[in-house]
């Protein structure tokens, strides 16, 4: 895999930080954070994972916290962050550069090498609808003090109000199901 340019960092200090709202998501969270860590680590970038609590009442952050044990890079923000995770972890963060990833999402992690190139030629954020949000944390800032909502909504919230940013959106947003009571008016007015 090639290595992505980033600016150059303090000795120690993480290039990215990925910040991970975790609710009740004990069966997947695991997965989620040694896969973050696997493919951080082949980018060869310095990188930190914050799990940010956003209201779980499973044993997610137990199994975060014993994660965090063996994963120096991890680290757990147990206390509810009243519904703004993305906030409290890119206000806690310390890399130049943010990943925003909700757990309860699958994420595949191969855009992101193509989202960090991105970046470093530029851009101040890339959505990968569906997936996540590559951004300049300085920059995304702003926009997430205003954005807000979990998963689909803080990501489609943060492309409207990321208008004023340079943003690359990548993707499409599954269809919503039409209600049960349109259709038939629908299938009425198409006869």
């Amino acid at each position: 895999m090639r290595h992505v340019q980033l600016p150059q960092r303090v000795q120690g200090e993480p290039a990215i930080s990925v910040v991970i709202a975790v609710g009740d998501h004990e069966d997947s969270i695991g997965h989620v954070i040694r896969s973050a860590a696997a493919h951080l680590g082949r980018l060869g970038l310095p990188f930190e994972i914050l799990a940010v609590n956003t209201g779980s009442s499973d044993n997610s952050f137990s199994i975060a916290n014993i994660l965090a044990g063996s994963l120096p890079e991890l680290r757990v923000l147990g206390r509810e962050s009243a519904g703004r995770p993305f906030l409290r972890g890119s206000s806690e963060a310390r890399g130049e550069v943010i990943v925003l990833l909700d757990a309860g999402k699958p994420a595949s992690w191969a855009p992101l090498g193509w989202a960090l190139s991105r970046i470093a030629a530029g851009r101040d954020a890339v959505v990968l609808r569906g997936r996540y949000v590559v951004a300049r944390r300085m920059a995304a800032l702003p926009v997430i003090v205003r954005a807000s909502g979990p998963g689909l909504l803080f990501e489609a919230v943060f492309e409207r109000r990321a208008q004023e940013l340079g943003i690359d959106v990548v993707g499409s947003r599954p269809r919503r199901p039409m209600p049960l009571l349109l259709r038939p008016v629908l299938r009425f007015l198409a006869a």
